[in-house]
């Protein structure tokens, strides 16, 4: 049981690296663009979108790791969660807002600050897989 527990951690912590990386090299770049038609229906769109389609990963990977930190408090379990903790706190007090102010105006300044941000998340990201994975 505990292990199919961390294999859906697993999976849920490699997709969401897979949906930050098509986000820093394809979706938010794609936002500096100056001549960008219709750019707030495009992110209105774009956001709503993307919601369903991380957050309910985003839980199960919360929900998975803490419940492995319950299961045993290991170090890289602890860990693990630790740097999940530091994935929400860049989504939803760095990233949010930017994506909140760009619904409103587009702002190149806004989506440059965006990408530096996400790259340090799909960092943390990488480094929580890398841990629970070897």
């Amino acid at each position: 049981m505990w292990y199919f527990l961390l294999e859906i951690n697993k999976f849920a912590n490699a997709l969401m690296i897979g949906i930050s990386i098509l986000a820093q090299f394809i979706i938010y770049p794609s936002f500096k663009k100056p001549n960008f038609k219709s750019f707030n229906t495009y992110h209105l769109y774009y956001t709503k979108k993307m919601f369903y389609i991380a957050a309910p990963i985003m839980l199960v990977e919360l929900f998975s790791s803490i419940l492995l930190v319950f299961k045993s408090l290991s170090k890289i379990y602890l860990t693990s969660l630790f740097i999940l903790i530091l994935v929400w706190i860049f989504t939803f007090v760095f990233i949010v807002p930017i994506h909140n102010f760009l619904a409103k105006t587009h702002n190149i300044e806004k989506v440059h600050n965006m990408i530096k941000l996400n790259a340090l998340r799909t960092i943390f990201w990488v480094f929580k897989y890398s841990i629970i994975s070897f």
